[in-house]
């Protein structure tokens, strides 16, 4: 059941690979897909904060497939999204796969008038996609999948359709100065799936597609990642294995928004500072080894953001503390494990406000690195 359920989550996850890439070849289409978020669903870090109808309908077909296949999860898979659209002329489409290809382009093709610009063929195009059936042939995997027997029923799972949308958006690359990093642009565009233990709160399985990770010509192919800390299974892709350099600067990795007395702080400390996009991209960069740690000192991510590249990092030796608890706990790592349960008073709380990691993280795949971090922090 375990294996099935991995290979399953990658299955889906290639398929919402597909549909963002879909969706980003058509300009005039892309255009008219884009909302504005508005009061509670706003994340107040950013001036504007979008939803695309591709964020919506990879939410979905990710809920719809896993659900249909494991009635054990379906209950408790979470996304950020809500699944009603609204375009820029006002239009509204709630947006739920139907039972065949068909019924999900009717779906889409009742509304095509605004929301499609009256391209019905572009509504058979994405239920076609949404319909599709991945091979495991497509999903190019490095090497087999571990034997897993996972009790499902205690299971959640937090779904971030297309993390980094404003770089979806807009598309605009920028390479950083740091090695294999960039700082901006469409390779910081993650879709992540996490799947974590209601009742222990740890993340347990983690999958991180990146649509467009290397582009020929004009075509973008993409790339998939996935790591399993369960019990005493620690299993990932083989590509995330990769020895520690000894001596090579260490490169931390921050958002752009982070003030400049961090970075002072870290440059002062011998550390290389770059700057990424998406909050899934920078966790995604520390697992692959171009940097050692992202660094966060706000509540500007949320369990969506965390929960599948928490997962993978886990299996690698890592994971992902609270910034601030960290600090305050004086290095006890443990106690200071960002967490995915419900355990905490939750009446008049806001989703947003629920679900957020509020004091900060820093992820890290390197323990020792990790605790060498803190003494420099803790020293100013």
């Amino acid at each position: 059941m375990g294996t099935r359920f991995l290979e399953s989550l990658l299955r889906t996850s290639e398929k919402a690979a597909n549909i963002a890439r879909v969706i980003r070849q058509d300009e005039h289409l892309f255009k008219l897909l884009v909302q504005e978020k508005k009061g509670s669903e706003k994340n107040p870090r950013f001036v504007q904060d979008f939803k695309t109808l591709a964020d919506v309908l990879i939410q979905e077909t990710i809920k719809h497939d896993i659900g249909k296949q494991f009635p054990a999860i379906s209950g408790h898979i979470l996304g950020e999204e809500s699944n009603t659209f609204s375009n820029t002329l006002g239009d509204t489409i709630t947006v739920e796969v139907q039972a065949s290809q068909a019924a999900t382009a009717a779906l889409l093709s009742t509304v095509c008038r605004s929301v499609l610009c009256g391209d019905i063929q572009a509504a058979n195009v994405l239920a076609a996609e949404v319909h599709k059936d991945i091979s495991v042939e497509e999903l190019d995997l490095e090497d087999s999948l571990p034997l897993l027997d996972l009790p499902l029923e205690q299971y959640g799972m937090w779904i971030d359709p297309i993390d980094s949308t404003a770089e979806y958006i807009s598309g605009e690359e920028l390479k950083s100065s740091q090695g294999d990093i960039y700082q901006s642009g469409l390779q910081c565009v993650t879709v992540l799936i996490g799947v974590f233990d209601r009742i222990s709160g740890q993340p347990i399985l983690g999958v991180v597609n990146q649509p467009f990770h290397i582009q020929h010509d004009s075509k973008w192919t993409g790339k998939c990642q996935w790591g399993v800390s369960f019990r005493d299974i620690s299993k990932f892709s083989s590509s995330l294995h990769k020895p520690l350099e000894h001596g090579k600067e260490k490169v931390v990795v921050l958002s752009g928004s982070e003030g400049s007395s961090l970075k002072s702080q870290l440059h002062a400390a011998g550390y290389m500072v770059a700057e990424a996009a998406g909050a899934g991209y920078k966790q995604l960069c520390v697992a692959r080894g171009d940097a050692d740690m992202y660094v966060l000192s706000k509540g500007s991510t949320f369990r969506w953001d965390t929960c599948g590249p928490h997962a993978i990092l886990r299996a690698l030796g890592g994971g992902i503390v609270s910034y601030q608890k960290v600090l305050k706990e004086d290095g006890e790592l443990e106690k200071s494990e960002l967490s995915y349960s419900d355990n905490v008073v939750t009446e008049g709380l806001s989703p947003l406000t629920l679900h957020c990691n509020q004091e900060g993280l820093i992820a890290y795949k390197d323990r020792n690195m990790l605790i060498e971090l803190l003494h420099v922090l803790k020293e100013s």
